[in-house]
């Protein structure tokens, strides 16, 4: 594993001097272990040739401690009672990564992050990556409504990128919904960590509200002192 430091903020009459911490992986090199070190995969930069990760207040869920809580069990009882939802697990190599396909993960980064929208450079770039190997896919009457890439081996997952049909968020958080499904199968399977992206601002705070057994990445440790990231994010400048 190869680190890669670059200046970043600073405040000079506090003696704050800035930099964001990289990593490079080799093909020696462990993604569980990068994972566990707080690191995320970076897709910034489309002409990228290698494996660039990237150190943030990263989130994990310890699946030790994670049970639904009441409000995810009312969702996912209402969806059940209006649309019969198929989830399937497919690896990387056997899902056709289909023109239409494409289409519709843009689509919704267009809805949904509308001053940022995907590049179809970029999703390129993610699927190519060592640390996407599986994706679920959800679908109603064989007509799909929602995919998760993740990481996934058998001891942890990484919940990287979601899409899904922003019309049925008329009808249910599927949002949430897909999120629940994906941290629950990990569960199920006896993993040990579901990693969720990062936790930064107000905007955030789901995460935290909505799953029991989150643990935050402070720079050096793992930390599930909830009370604090909350005030973390509160206090973020995003």
């Amino acid at each position: 594993m190869k680190y890669l430091f670059t200046e970043d903020s600073i405040k000079y009459k506090d003696y704050k001097f800035g930099y964001s911490v990289n990593c490079v992986l080799d093909n020696s090199d462990n993604i569980e272990k990068a994972f566990s070190m707080g690191f995320l995969p970076y897709t910034g930069n489309i002409n990228a040739s290698n494996e660039v990760y990237y150190m943030a207040r990263s989130i994990r869920i310890n699946l030790d401690d994670y049970e639904r809580l009441s409000e995810n069990k009312r969702i996912i009882k209402s969806v059940k009672s209006k649309f019969n939802i198929k989830v399937k697990l497919i690896d990387k190599e056997d899902f056709d990564h289909s023109i239409d396909f494409k289409k519709f993960c843009i689509n919704y980064s267009k809805e949904r992050f509308i001053n940022e929208p995907l590049s179809l450079e970029r999703l390129d770039l993610i699927i190519s990556r060592n640390n996407y190997n599986k994706i679920f896919k959800f679908s109603i009457d064989g007509i799909d409504i929602g995919y998760v890439l993740v990481y996934h081996n058998k001891n942890i997952m990484h919940y990287w990128f979601s899409f899904y049909d922003v019309k049925y968020l008329n009808d249910f958080p599927i949002g949430k919904f897909i999120m629940e499904k994906v941290i629950f199968y990990a569960k199920k399977n006896k993993m040990s960590f579901i990693y969720l992206g990062t936790c930064y601002g107000k905007k955030a705070l789901y995460k935290v509200r909505d799953f029991k057994g989150i643990e935050y990445f402070d720079g050096n440790k793992w930390e599930s002192n909830i009370k604090n990231l909350k005030e973390l994010c509160k206090n973020d400048s995003v």
